[in-house]
């Protein structure tokens, strides 16, 4: 079948335009309706893409042709546009974070819950990364024994607004987005350790600063030691420190008999363990055979099945927030259990 989706804010751009233009030349996909708060970067859209954008989120996400609706709003507007699809009866992809806080959280997950509906947060896009999924395959296999820890960074610039702004705006701004750099990817990176570990996070301990842009509101440093409940532990370094056109990010996993590594500057996967040779081993990663929105569209249409919940968003939340209570108070924290 055609899965229609409904577009609903394009705010978080660098996600959202490619998976608009994604869906667009998607054979078995078809975008009825796309929405915009902003009338002139509603023009903007309207112009780059070729289809019509409107102003209203209500009358994208309620239309009775859509299936899905794609949610790449600011933080700030991500669960009411997404509890209006859920209430509509639409199934829903939505960027990350989920909310603001615990309890807009906690709210969303309970609607998720009552309609029955499919959420699927891109907070597990990494999981669909051709190297992790490569990674977990040889975690499975035992190719490196029990897992011990692991270090995810990213090093990227200052974001921009909408395209072509010289401010981060809604990005850098903490009633529209609850942090700055550590959260913008950290995000991601917590559920990849939650993933790959197969536990959760027990209690994180962390810092912030502003070691480059000193005049935004938010960190644009922040590094975390994440301690799980089956005893891994996960470091975590997420900055917007880069120069343009420079970022970087990478991951080391370590076990008690061998050890996996993936960084971008290099395009290199390394690896050592139980694989035939002695030694580090390198390849580079097989291409990619799906990703966040593909991944969509085949569970709208049970060809596969869903590869997150919302429940596993508000535990990714959960564990961030902790991370800036611990920065706040210099102690460790335990993230706020689920109710």
């Amino acid at each position: 079948m055609t899965v229609r989706f409904a577009f609903a804010g394009l705010d978080h751009w660098y996600n959202g335009f490619g998976a608009l233009a994604e869906v667009l030349r998607h054979p078995g996909a078809e975008v009825v309706a796309v929405a915009h708060a902003d009338a002139e970067q509603a023009k903007y859209l309207e112009k780059r893409f070729g289809i019509p954008v409107g102003t209203s989120y209500e009358d994208a996400v309620t239309r009775d042709d859509v299936d899905i609706v794609a949610c790449y709003s600011s933080t700030d507007q991500n669960a009411r546009i997404v509890t209006l699809a859920l209430e509509a009866g639409k199934a829903v992809a939505a960027i990350k974070p989920m909310a603001m806080n615990l309890a807009d959280a906690d709210a969303l997950v309970a609607t998720v819950q009552r309609t029955g509906k499919l959420y699927l947060p891109n907070d597990a896009a990494r999981r669909l990364s051709p190297w992790n999924m490569r990674f977990k395959e040889w975690i499975d296999e035992g190719k490196i024994g029990n897992l011990v820890n692991a270090h995810l960074v990213f090093r990227a610039g200052l974001p921009q607004a909408w395209p072509g702004a010289t401010e981060p705006g809604w990005f850098a701004d903490p009633t529209r987005h609850p942090g700055g750099a550590f959260i913008d990817h950290a995000v991601y990176h917590v559920d990849v350790l939650r993933w790959l570990f197969g536990s959760e996070v027990e209690s994180v301990t962390g810092m912030t600063a502003n070691v480059r842009h000193t005049e935004i509101p938010v960190e644009d440093y922040g590094h975390g030691v994440f301690r799980f409940e089956n005893g891994c532990m996960g470091t975590i370094e997420d900055t917007w420190t880069s120069m343009p056109g420079a970022s970087r990010e990478a991951i080391e996993i370590v076990g008690d008999r061998g050890s996996l590594m993936m960084d971008s500057a290099t395009g290199k996967m390394m690896f050592n363990g139980d694989f035939g040779l002695p030694g580090w081993l390198q390849m580079t990663p097989p291409a990619p055979s799906t990703g966040f929105i593909q991944h969509a569209i085949a569970c709208m249409n049970g060809d596969e099945s869903p590869l997150s919940t919302a429940v596993e968003a508000r535990a990714n939340l959960a564990a961030c927030l902790a991370f800036y209570e611990s920065a706040r108070t210099g102690q460790s924290v335990r993230p706020v259990a689920a109710p």
